[in-house]
């Protein structure tokens, strides 16, 4: 049965299956389509080089595809790709707006949860406000403030998407702890909303006294041994907050941000960072 490329997010994965599937070898598969080598096409599948619209078309004859397969394979690879975060986003919803995309099938969550900041907070806010269905009122409890239309909207979301459901009192309550986005296509919209929570954290620097927020940062010189065990130290906290805010009853909900991100180029490489 031939794999079809609706079933991905990724291009490179789907070539890879598709080659396996078929049984076409690297050596075949260069021929096909005009890759210079077999080294060449493996750096392709292991995300080390990227590839032309014209190499796109080759691989896309090459597997078979269909016009709308084609079409969803050619966005695929530019979504892959693309580095700015508006235009990944953009790209994101052409792909989710193809019939069969496997971005429906990854849950609701990927998209529409991420896609207004505030949807997060109203989802945590439920943890200990009572609310029935005078929804509207919790917009006055954000900060900053939303407008009781959008806190009605976002309620209503957050009940279709199974986020939350009325307790044995009728008060509307988070379903889960937290949240899995489950599949790397959610990190487009998980991305967004890190950026928006940036926005937030500028906005409380004038908003919140120093007494209620903490602001600050650090640059050093560091290895790369050193660099992924801050990394992983900063995963251990983050593990170590979750079980922090789980010792104790909730009366409001803060925003946590870590950002760990080089601000020079390595020596001896000449290389930087992917985005």
């Amino acid at each position: 049965m031939k794999i079809s490329p609706f079933k991905y997010t990724d291009y490179r994965k789907f070539l890879s299956d598709y080659f396996k599937e078929s049984a076409a070898t690297y050596p075949i598969v260069c021929k096909a389509t005009g890759i210079k080598s077999p080294g060449h096409l493996s750096l392709i599948l292991n995300g080390k080089v990227n590839i032309s619209d014209m190499q796109a078309d080759n691989f896309a004859g090459f597997c078979k595809l269909k016009k709308k397969e084609t079409e969803f394979f050619r966005t695929m690879v530019l979504f892959n790709q693309e580095k700015k975060s508006d235009a990944k986003v953009g790209l994101f919803e052409k792909l989710s707006s193809f019939r069969g995309s496997s971005i429906y099938r990854v849950g609701p969550h990927l998209y529409k949860f991420y896609d207004k900041w505030y949807h997060s907070v109203v989802r945590a806010l439920l943890e200990f406000v009572d609310i029935r269905d005078d929804a509207g009122d919790l917009g006055k409890m954000v900060a900053p403030s939303i407008k009781p239309e959008q806190a009605i909207s976002s309620v209503r979301l957050l009940s279709e998407l199974g986020l939350i459901s009325a307790d044995d009192r009728g008060f509307l309550r988070p379903t889960e702890k937290s949240i899995d986005t489950g599949s790397t296509a959610g990190s487009v919209m998980v991305n967004r909303f890190v950026l928006s929570m940036l926005d937030r954290a500028h906005e409380a620097m004038g908003r919140f006294p120093r007494n209620e927020r903490i602001f600050s940062c650090v640059t050093l010189g560091i290895n790369e041994k050193g660099y992924d065990e801050l990394l992983a130290e900063l995963r251990k906290f983050r593990r170590k907050v979750a079980k922090i805010a789980d010792k104790y009853p909730a009366n409001r909900v803060v925003q946590l941000n870590f950002q760990l991100f080089p601000v020079s180029k390595s020596v001896g490489t000449g290389e930087g960072c992917d985005a």
